[in-house]
């Protein structure tokens, strides 16, 4: 004889599976990290890192706001991330009262060098509207695969080695979404100009 399943066997059912999916991806997120998802973007998606305070920041604290996401470290000379940022920063600060809308986000590709306390002093350096963000490396890694930046190791012509910087700087719009691209040798006026066309759109 077959036994009929109730409808309150099949609520208790459903959420047992429910349970269980979410017990798995909270073990998955203890182990690996917080597990991304590209938000059905092309380029970017969502990303947990830490601040140069030591806290856990993640994509969705930048919600309402345009983000200029580059990669790089803090080895990276000064004519390659240090022309970037400087851009980056002053295409923000171009916008006045409303260049709290835009963060320019600074990404160490090398979290086992670049500490909080580096990092800080590094952005600085660029102007104040830099935010540096690193993490596990693993993480890292990631996030940089996400957005299309390279996470590969090259020699400086002083015989250091450096992480290899992001050729571009990604544009993410306040909902998350990407926006597009600028070439890291981007200057201040283009960045601007982009954000500027970009802003009338939304």
């Amino acid at each position: 004889m077959t036994k009929m399943i109730t409808p309150r066997a099949m609520v208790a059912g459903v959420a047992a599976v429910g349970i269980a999916a979410g017990t798995l991806a909270y073990v998955a997120s203890e182990r690996h990290g917080t597990v991304l998802s590209s938000n059905g973007n092309e380029v970017g998606g969502s990303f947990r890192l830490v601040s140069t305070v030591e806290d856990f920041v993640t994509d969705a604290d930048y919600r309402g706001r345009w983000l200029l996401v580059y990669f790089g470290d803090a080895h990276c000379p000064d004519e390659e991330c240090g022309r970037t940022l400087t851009a980056m920063n002053d295409a923000a600060e171009s916008f006045g009262y409303r260049a709290a809308r835009i963060v320019p986000l600074f990404i160490s590709l090398d979290p086992e060098h670049d500490t909080a306390d580096v990092l800080h002093a590094y952005g600085l350096r660029f102007g104040r509207r830099i935010v540096p963000l690193t993490g596990s490396p693993a993480m890292v890694k990631a996030v940089a695969a996400e957005y299309h930046a390279p996470f590969e190791e090259r020699l400086l012509p002083d015989g250091t080695r450096a992480m290899r910087p992001s050729p571009r700087i990604v544009i993410m719009d306040p909902h998350g979404h990407y926006a597009g691209t600028l070439e890291a040798t981007a200057s201040t006026q283009e960045i601007a100009d982009r954000l500027t066309a970009l802003m009338k759109l939304h």
